[in-house]
């Protein structure tokens, strides 16, 4: 049977118009940098006390540059469409672990918008307005309604931002980066200039401005309070929570994956998506590393930890009366309150969770392309729109989708909690496609594929790179997956979480044998299809 009659279309329609640094804006963005840095900290360290963040931000840089860019460079390079993973899994694996698992990141993707979008109010504009002194603005966007309503508008921008196209998406892309980066740096410039005693200074002025507590009241307040709970305040490290800020740290290490929902859309893919993978891993460590380093130097380890504690379980330390959380922006905000510095740096960590957002509105659309292109799907979802290259009504699915999250978050609260969303990556997106990988060489079902890769002869010691990358991947993963049981504080793998992604995937494989069933209707035999690549 020829390919146009097993697919759905002869082409994509999609457009290779992305360059390197595209590709590389989109793993990039996806890493989250200065909110991740926040999630790293508060709820890494503020679980893990006593883990030490310059060895967490080595491990993890080495573990996913090794691991997640060989898997996901190596894979996405040798099967350049879009619709991530579910290219692979479908193609090695097999087509219902594909569709189950696909199934399953759909969903997730709709989860990051329940979640971030609110996230760009709060903590992002309560952050701004708290550090300009407009402690009633911040209140007054902190309500339900309110973060439904502007949740809802910062939902809509992003998908403005992708629906017009890639090309479009690549502009406001490196707009929003630059302006990212620069708010980041600001953070890092302002703690990086400032000594241990001026910082301490500086807190115990804003002390006495607010009527608060000192630098060494704090400590001494943290200490009692922390043991009050049942826990200490280390005065230096450990092995245990140090790995334990590995799992915060994810967010920041682990999600350049999202190159590949774009994969039929980039220039020279051999070579851009690997290439891309391994930057969006190394650059978010660099500034992680920067971070760690001026912070231990100019707040102090126990000073840091006892900050994340508190920001973390939102326990308020009595005396503490700063008009901000003691967050690592916050902890800058202390040493200057110069209106366009605090500004930036605010807004630095808002625009990364707008672009989180829009990055949503780039994944879950492809994937239901993809779908659509195997026959997965009704027809609709292979719909392309030629004046942007763009599948148009795949986007307002997704838009329908997220304002139902969106409300649930604004209305009912997080009922997924923590690090659900990870947790759920962990077990099912991540974990399958390392196991896809590592056997992607040994595959019959994917021979012909492999064969034609521009990395079948990547060998060390006669083992294929793409499985010594599928093993340092799933170590990464495996460390995460450990504190997620041990640790209950993270929330990684509640209950409820588990069951309804459970759900979720046999909705999956329902989906799946129904669009056989249909398919054989019609004589289209989709055995043919998950047996080579759709059309470029």
């Amino acid at each position: 049977m020829s390919s146009q009659m097993t697919f759905a279309r002869k082409a994509s329609g999609l457009v290779r118009g992305l360059s390197f640094l595209d590709a590389f804006g989109v793993g990039f963005m996806n890493q989250g940098l200065t909110p991740s840095m926040w999630v790293m900290i508060s709820l890494g360290v503020g679980v893990y006390t006593g883990g030490n963040l310059i060895i967490a931000t080595l491990l993890s840089a080495f573990l996913c540059g090794i691991g997640f860019s060989l898997v996901w460079g190596i894979l996405g390079g040798s099967m350049p469409r879009s619709g991530g993973e579910y290219i692979y899994n479908s193609r090695i694996l097999h087509p219902i672990i594909g569709i189950a698992e696909s199934f399953g990141n759909a969903f997730v993707w709709i989860m990051w918008i329940y979640v971030l979008a609110p996230w760009t109010i709060d903590p992002g504009l309560v952050m701004m307005f708290q550090f300009l002194g407009m402690p009633e603005a911040a209140e007054m966007v902190s309500t339900p309604t309110a973060v439904f309503l502007i949740s809802s508008v910062v939902s809509l921008i992003a998908m403005l931002f992708v629906v017009f196209g890639v090309k479009v998406f690549a502009s406001v892309q490196k707009v929003v980066m630059a302006l990212g980066i620069v708010g980041c740096l600001i953070i890092l410039l302002v703690l990086t200039f400032t000594s241990r005693d001026a910082f301490v200074q500086a807190w115990n002025n804003l002390a006495a401005q607010y009527d608060s507590l000192t630098y060494e009241q704090f400590l001494v307040t943290a200490r009692s309070t922390i043991a009050a709970s049942g826990d200490v305040l280390p005065s230096t490290w450990n092995w245990f929570d140090t790995l334990g800020v590995m799992v915060a740290g994810s967010w920041l290490f682990a999600y350049s994956y999202c190159i590949t929902f774009i994969a039929g859309e980039v220039k020279r893919p051999d070579k851009t998506i690997i290439l891309a993978n391994l930057s969006a891993v190394l650059v978010p460590a660099f500034f992680m590393l920067w971070l760690a380093i001026v912070l231990y130097r100019t707040v102090g380890f126990e000073f840091l930890s006892a900050t994340a504690w508190m920001d973390n379980t939102g326990e308020a330390l009595a005396g503490y009366n700063f008009p901000w959380s003691t967050h690592f922006v916050g902890l800058a905000a202390v040493i200057t309150q110069n209106k366009f510095v605090v500004f930036m740096m605010a807004l630095s960590f808002m625009l990364f969770n707008l672009w989180w957002v829009a990055l949503s509105y780039l994944a879950f659309p492809r994937i239901l392309f993809a779908w659509g292109m195997d026959r997965m799907g009704p027809k609709w979802f292979a719909d392309i729109d030629f004046r942007w290259a763009s599948p148009v009504k795949n986007h307002i699915l997704c838009f329908i989708l997220g304002e139902i999250g969106i409300a649930i978050y604004a209305f009912w609260g997080n009922p997924m909690g923590g690090l659900s969303v990870t947790g759920l990556e962990i077990v099912s997106v991540f974990g399958v496609t390392a196991i896809a990988a590592a056997v992607f060489p040994f595959s019959k079902k994917a021979k012909q594929i492999w064969e034609s890769s521009p990395y079948r002869s990547w060998k060390i010691f006669g083992i294929p790179v793409v499985t010594i990358g599928a093993f340092f991947n799933l170590v990464y993963l495996a460390i995460l997956f450990y504190f997620f049981i041990v640790m209950p504080d993270l929330e990684g793998l509640a209950y409820g979480s588990l069951i309804l992604y459970g759900v979720i995937w046999v909705l999956g494989i329902l989906w799946y044998f129904y669009w056989k069933w249909r398919n054989r209707q019609v004589g289209v035999d989709t055995d043919l299809t998950f047996g080579e690549l759709p059309p470029d």
